[in-house]
This record gives C-alpha cells, sequence and structure tokens, in this order.
C-alpha cells in the first residue's frame, strides 16, 4: 500500500520538475538575475581587481580583504552565493505568488498535487541551476583570468546544497507573505541587492564599516560566502556557517511550509 501511495506522488513530482525546468528557460528575467547578472559582476569585479599574488596579503581594518587569495579567485567562489541568492530572493517567490495570482496552485489542489511535491520541485529547479551555475561560473572564470578551481569540491557542493534548502526556506515564505507577483519580484530584488551590497559578494566585507561588516557577515548571503569560500580555498569546511544555514531551513521552512499548505 505503501508503494501505491508513493508512486503517483513521485510521477507527479518528477512531471512538475520536469515542467519547472522547461519553463525555467523560457523567463529571461530569471536567467538574467541567477545566470546573468553573477556571471557579469564576477567578470567585472574580477577585471577590476586583477589576479595579483600580492593582492592576497592586502589588510583593511585589520582584515585580509580577499581571504588570503587573489581577487579573482575570491569573486567565483563569493558570486556562487549570489546565484543561489538570485533563486531564493526572486524566482522562487516570483514563480509561486505567479501560480497563485494564474489560479495554477489551485488547480494543482484539486488535482490533487500535495503542496510539499511543488515545493520539493522548485527546490529541485533551484539546486539544478545553483549546481550548473556553479560549474559554469567555474569554468568561465578559469578560462577568463585563470581562477583556481576548488580545493574541497564536496566542500563546496554541501555549502550549495543547504544554501539552496535555507534560500528556498525564504523564498517560500516571501511567496506567502507577498500578496502579489509584482510585490514579490520587488521585495526579493530589494533584498537579493541589499544582500549582495553587504554579504562579501560585491565589496569585500573587510573594506565596509565594522557594524555592515558584521550585519553581512551574520546573514544568510554572508553565510553561504563564508560555506562555499572555505572548502573553495581548500581550508575545511564552515561548519558554523553550515548549521546556521541548516537551522534557517527548518526554522525559517516549518513555518512557511505550513503557511503555504493552508493557504
Amino acid at each position: 500500500q505503501g508503494l501505491l501511495v508513493s508512486g503517483p506522488v513521485v510521477r507527479r513530482y518528477l512531471a512538475l520538475t520536469r515542467t519547472e525546468l522547461r519553463l525555467f528557460r523560457r523567463e529571461p528575467f530569471s536567467i538574467v538575475f541567477v545566470l546573468a547578472f553573477p556571471l557579469m559582476m564576477m567578470l567585472l569585479l574580477s577585471a577590476v581587481f586583477g589576479n595579483d599574488q600580492e593582492d592576497a596579503t592586502a589588510v583593511e581594518n585589520g582584515i585580509l580583504v580577499w581571504k588570503g587569495v587573489t581577487p579573482d579567485v575570491y569573486y567565483t567562489s563569493a558570486s556562487v552565493a549570489a546565484i543561489v541568492g538570485a533563486l531564493g530572493f526572486i524566482t522562487l517567490p516570483t514563480r509561486l505568488t505567479t501560480y497563485r495570482e494564474q489560479g495554477i496552485l489551485r488547480r494543482f489542489r484539486a488535482s490533487s498535487v500535495s503542496s510539499w511535491a511543488i515545493i520539493a520541485s522548485q527546490l529541485t529547479l533551484a539546486g539544478i541551476m545553483s549546481v550548473a551555475g556553479t560549474v559554469f561560473m567555474a569554468l568561465i572564470a578559469r578560462a577568463t583570468s585563470g581562477a583556481d578551481l576548488p580545493e574541497d569540491v564536496l566542500g563546496v557542493v554541501v555549502a550549495v546544497v543547504l544554501g539552496t534548502t535555507a534560500f528556498g526556506a525564504i523564498g517560500v515564505l516571501l511567496a506567502v507573505v507577498s500578496k502579489t507577483s509584482r510585490s514579490a519580484q520587488g521585495i526579493g530584488l530589494m533584498l537579493f541587492l541589499a544582500s549582495w551590497l553587504i554579504s562579501g559578494t560585491g565589496p569585500p566585507r573587510a573594506v565596509l564599516p565594522s557594524g555592515l561588516r558584521d550585519f553581512g557577515g551574520s546573514m544568510p548571503m554572508g553565510l553561504l560566502v563564508d560555506a562555499i569560500q572555505e572548502p573553495w580555498f581548500g581550508r575545511g569546511w564552515d561548519v558554523n556557517s553550515l548549521l546556521v544555514l541548516a537551522g534557517i531551513t527548518v526554522v525559517v521552512g516549518a513555518p512557511a511550509m505550513w503557511l503555504f499548505d493552508r493557504e
């Protein structure tokens, strides 16, 4: 009986995921902010600051500006966090609120498609795009500036996956509290740009005032930057950041899913 119940659920989940992948490729706004914007900023900032080994030891406010690596390696790894953040802040809430406005969620419920299957398909899409974006970013950086590839691939993958679930939870919550897709897109865009500026994906946190530096490092995107960069640079896993990202998944995700299911 359990297999009979799980079979249709898995089939619906897989069908939803395939459909979401096809739809994602047709949405230029999502593609721009998930892939093109982080890539363009990585190339621009890497070109501005270069790959001079002397910069690896640059210090500002008593902190290594580039965390002991060259700027191009720093921005390659940091830009991966921007991909994950764009998926959670912009793409996921916008898609879910659009589905609500168009009555798609209502038709899903009428077809006995559970809330968990809907969200699982969205998170799977986000995970695929995050991993694909990481590979794409690393290869482009390697080809254009000779930036180092990740030292610890498994550590980077774990950080990206946990970051995707954490930002997925945030995205579901934004979808629940946003009345329209336009408001979800606007709120998500503001959160993304504000996070980009203070998390270390834009200006390195070492050059920021102490208050902004501490605040940016404690925000989800700042935590994800640290969680990705430590294994990328071959310095082990940032366990504290990974645990906080896992905590965000639970603390934010549980009420967000409850509200989404009730809605």
